[in-house]
């Protein structure tokens, strides 16, 4: 008898926007969606792979961020995805919720692009360095996605990044360390924002590795 699994990736990701101006758009995607798949997968006996966040964290930690640590999450954005954490496992036993970090692929829009766009037109970028984080490839997300589910893993909240940590600028300065451009680092003073960005949320992958996957 085959299984059969719904991948539930969408989510609403403006989270200076989640602050106010989309607030209710934030919780009506991220928590009510999440809580709306969940409950079709049950219907229909499915199983579910649900992709969260490091934003779960309040990013005060020094060291890595175990899958078992404290979730105490400090924007709109982080609150309404461990809420649809918590919807997840209410309504389903067999399901895997996978948080992750600092997201760039060939798709959609993200930090990658956005630093060779700001390349072409200026010959200096400032980027912050007191925020640190695991980026984290698409496809490698994807493909861990699968190797649970076709590897009958045990079932449960695993956190999946690339290997290595660092700052936004050493991320910024090695994306752009071929351009003709000066990268230049800044304190997170310097640029405020509406929601509040975790300082250090470097999340263990040990559970992750405990599976296999490389």
């Amino acid at each position: 008898k085959t299984s059969c699994y719904f991948y539930h990736c969408a989510a609403y990701t403006a989270v200076d926007n989640a602050e106010d101006v989309a607030k209710d758009l934030n919780w009506q995607v991220n928590e009510v969606g999440t809580r709306n798949v969940a409950e079709a997968a049950k219907k229909v006996g499915a199983k579910m792979v649900y992709i969260s966040t490091d934003y779960v964290f309040d990013g005060t930690n020094e060291g890595e961020y175990e899958v078992d640590a404290p979730v105490n999450p400090k924007n709109e954005y982080g609150k309404a995805k461990l809420a649809s954490e918590e919807a997840v496992k209410a309504i389903l036993d067999d399901y895997y919720i996978i948080r992750t970090s600092w997201v760039f692929g060939k798709y959609g829009k993200n930090f990658v692009y956005t630093m060779l766009r700001l390349a072409k037109d200026h010959d200096k970028l400032t980027v912050v360095n007191d925020q640190f984080g695991r980026p984290t490839w698409t496809r490698t997300l994807a493909e861990f996605m699968t190797y649970l589910v076709d590897n009958n893993q045990p079932f449960g909240t695993y956190q999946l990044s690339n290997e290595g940590s660092c700052s936004w600028y050493e991320f910024a300065s090695e994306i752009l360390k071929d351009q003709n451009v000066k990268v230049a680092p800044v304190d997170s003073s310097a640029y405020p924002a509406k929601a509040y960005r975790p300082r250090h949320s470097v999340m263990s992958l040990k559970k992750a590795e405990s599976t296999g996957f490389e």
